[in-house]
């Protein structure tokens, strides 16, 4: 360490804390936000599961926040389930189930719209994803189901006809079209044993204008994709899509070598792309493109009716210090993707791997993070030695002194500290660390060394590496090189608990 760095470390002047809301991209702010752009930040950060929209309700945007929640229907989705329900999961975690409506019965998809709508004959679910927000870190996970998943649909009751239907085995997508939002939910809670807190549905229509109101995104293909069922016709390489073509894009499934599955990572790095646009300065720092993208969204989402106005409240509040790194999304582990069941083509989930994601998840364990599970944690080893990892420390957490405890802890492990740590007010619990594109074995060098700590891309950044340090950071670890460097930098974010692959918001591969 340098002079100027021992005194510094040593209880130095503390730098002001800026409030602020994360910069993107990983950099300093170069100022104060103003309120407004807190609050922009916070509702833009929903975008990622595409229909989830909340705004904070403060002051003079009191008025706006009744607006917005006006837009959203309203379903009776869980007093018709019947059945003994799954135990809620313990501490601040919540889980809701977010659905992809296509349906034939109209222009919009949903028929009905206010309290109490029920689902109408035709309806598709073509998108399934349980949406899990941990409750001791500023993570979420996504973990998507093929809607083709040969599954166990409970028992029901009609809520048409009232005729009651035995438990039997189907697709997954059967059950949204037999018994709705209740049945698709009980499903999902027989198949996981985790508690659905909230549904959530949107219907195509709506997702294509909310693509169209933040001026497209970008993606890109490994080869061409043409399909005259789903509408696409693009070649190999970047697009930036929006509209049809956008919509085409993610619900493209025939000519895809493995049909659903190659869909869900259609739409993950979709999701992730559509997060980057979102949360840009073109469109936080831009009132009319933001409020045209939040009119479009609650006004294609149905929500269940105990969905109150202050739990959305209280939720923008909760996830105002999330990152796109610490997203993480998860396809659930299958065994076969092209399986034969009653004549029907389907894919067959892998029991045992389910099971412990499925554990993971009502321990509230998130990837990477130690915990009790049915599957074993696989972690990346670490190729490049601490000595020749540079560092840059920055304080997020909000707590004095929090900065510089972190940058004299991993010092004291070997790693080159570059500077003196400065403040990043973003409010944070969890520590991020941030690199560039050759530098991902030296990024897992440091994860080894800060527990519970997540890594987050940033293609601006060169060798020197950035941590921001979370309120919840207890000290840093030795670590000691358990491989030689690969040939190629890695870019993956490693396994879950459960060996199946996790991507994150802030990852963008091209996929088939």
């Amino acid at each position: 360490m340098t002079n100027a760095y021992r005194q510094a470390a040593r209880g130095g002047p503390a730098p002001t804390v800026l409030p602020a809301a994360p910069p993107p991209r990983g950099r300093p702010p170069k100022g104060r936000r103003t309120g407004g752009q807190r609050v922009a930040r916070v509702l833009s950060w929903i975008a990622l599961t595409m229909a989830v929209v909340v705004l904070v309700a403060a002051g003079g945007l009191w008025v706006a926040f009744n607006h917005y929640n006006g837009n959203i229907g309203r379903l009776d989705v869980f007093s018709k389930i019947t059945g003994k329900r799954p135990v809620k999961v313990a501490k601040k975690a919540q889980n809701f189930l977010l659905v992809g409506s296509d349906n034939r019965d109209g222009a919009n998809g949903e028929g009905t719209q206010g309290s109490g709508a029920t689902f109408v004959t035709g309806q598709r679910s073509d998108t399934v994803i349980l949406v899990h927000l941990f409750g001791n870190s500023d993570k979420a996970e996504l973990i998507s189901f093929p809607r083709d998943s040969w599954v166990e649909i409970p028992e029901f009751k009609n809520p048409k006809t009232g005729k009651v239907t035995a438990a039997h085995h189907n697709k997954l997508n059967s059950a949204f079209s037999e018994g709705g939002p209740p049945l698709l939910t009980a499903t999902i809670e027989t198949l996981t044993n985790i508690r659905i807190d909230h549904f959530l549905s949107i219907d195509f229509t709506g997702f294509k204008g909310m693509v169209n109101q933040v001026g497209g995104v970008d993606v890109c293909l490994t080869k061409a994709a043409k399909d005259h069922f789903s509408g696409i016709d693009l070649s190999a390489g970047h697009h930036h899509i929006s509209g049809d073509v956008a919509l085409a894009f993610v619900r493209q499934r025939h000519g895809l070598a493995n049909g659903d599955i190659d869909r869900i990572a259609r739409q993950q790095q979709f999701i992730g792309s559509l997060v980057h646009k979102v949360l840009s300065a073109g469109t936080l720092l831009n009132p009319l493109k933001l409020t045209g993208f939040l009119d479009v969204a609650t006004s294609s989402l149905k929500a269940d009716n105990g969905l109150s106005g202050n739990d959305i409240k209280n939720l923008a509040l909760r996830l105002r210090t999330f990152n796109s790194g610490g997203v993480l999304f998860v396809t659930v582990p299958i065994t076969d993707a092209n399986g034969r069941r009653s004549g029907q083509s389907v894919v067959l989930l892998d029991e045992t791997k389910d099971a412990a994601v499925f554990d993971a998840l009502r321990n509230d364990q998130a990837p990477g993070t130690p915990g009790k599970t049915s599957g074993k944690t696989t972690t990346t080893p670490v190729t490049i030695a601490p000595a020749n990892v540079r560092v840059t420390v920055f304080n997020g957490s909000g707590i004095q002194g929090k900065g510089r405890t972190a940058a004299t802890d991993l010092a004291g492990v070997g790693f080159q500290i570059i500077g003196i740590p400065t403040n990043r007010g973003t409010g944070a619990s969890t520590t991020t660390i941030f690199y560039g594109p050759t530098k991902s074995d030296s990024a897992h060098t440091l994860q080894a060394a800060i527990p519970n700590s997540v890594l987050q891309a940033d293609s601006s950044l060169g060798r020197t590496l950035q941590v921001v340090v979370g309120s919840s950071y207890a000290g840093a670890q030795k670590v000691t090189v358990t491989a030689a460097p690969s040939s190629k930098p890695s870019t993956g974010t490693g396994t879950t608990s459960a060996a199946a692959p996790v991507k994150t918001a802030q990852d963008n591969p091209c996929t088939t």
